[in-house]
């Protein structure tokens, strides 16, 4: 069986330790001249962009895996492809177990912050592209002063950036740079990004018990309720929802625990168990 992927993933590890197969090889001197045909993959998995290569793949794999239904969608839409040879399944992450008010009581007596504040939290691989920009203007439109801000940073180059936009928008004095990831001790994880590719750390807030906020254009929305989506990644109305949900302690758990309980069900085994459908489907054909 052949595979390709542009970036390996828990789910592509798991098909190369279980399935005999090799990586696709791309096209050697003689299949270039069209003198000898191209062997291609019998899955593969798409992720980023759309480039002649991804386009190649998705147009003659036996089995295409992506991660959206709405990618799936566009794929059909703009691409001469078969709709049962594209396959959706959802980026998975674990779920961990732990008591998230241990853990955020010690965190706050640790960065002296009262107790009933509640931790609004951004972190991304580019931050420009991801709208870090955003968060801060969001941040500042926030009536409430019960919650503290933080920012997970750990790449030099990035964290110049950061502190120039934190200066832009008065938080220098008010919002905290750090380098670990603090998603088991977040309330609230906003994310105003201009990326389309499935957001992981949405997933990864949800597992640990946070709100999230991302724009409708992120492939993410596919698996939030609607009072999470942000009509672009400039919509006032994010400010206002944090507002209530700062002075409502109820409803800001009810949906912790609503994104949990669905990060529970994409976890490695809907991921794996779903491969493995399609895996039979596609030695069965």
């Amino acid at each position: 069986m052949i595979i390709e992927y542009k970036k390996q993933s828990e789910l592509t590890k798991y098909f190369e330790k279980n399935i005999k197969c090799n990586k696709f090889k791309k096209g050697t001197f003689f299949e270039k001249l069209g003198i000898k045909s191209v062997t291609y993959p019998d899955i593969y998995f798409h992720t980023g962009a759309l480039n002649k290569h991804a386009k190649l793949m998705i147009e003659n794999s036996k089995i295409v895996i992506v991660n959206s239904s709405i990618l799936k969608d566009e794929l059909l839409k703009d691409l001469t492809v078969q709709e049962n040879t594209i396959n959706v399944i959802y980026p998975t992450v674990d779920v961990p177990e732990y008591k998230k008010k241990t853990l955020q009581k010690n965190f706050l007596h640790k960065h002296n912050i009262h107790k009933d504040n509640k931790i609004i939290y951004f972190t991304a691989e580019n931050f420009m592209r991801s709208g870090f920009e955003n968060f801060c203007d969001i941040i500042n439109k926030i009536e409430s002063n019960n919650f503290s801000v933080f920012i997970t940073c750990n790449n030099d180059k990035e964290l110049v950036y950061v502190k120039t936009i934190v200066k832009k928008y008065s938080l220098e004095y008010s919002a905290n740079i750090i380098k670990e990831e603090i998603f088991n001790v977040s309330d609230i994880f906003v994310l105003p990004t201009i990326n389309k590719n499935f957001s992981l750390n949405i997933i990864k807030a949800m597992a640990n018990k946070c709100v999230v906020f991302i724009p409708q254009s992120n492939y993410s929305v596919e698996i939030l309720d609607v009072f999470s989506i942000m009509d672009d990644e400039n919509d006032s109305n994010t400010a206002y929802k944090i507002d209530m949900l700062l002075r409502v302690p109820d409803e800001l758990k009810k949906i912790k625990k609503e994104n949990y309980n669905l990060a529970k069900k994409l976890n490695k085994s809907y991921a794996q168990n779903k491969l493995k459908k399609i895996i039979k489907q596609l030695k069965t054909n």
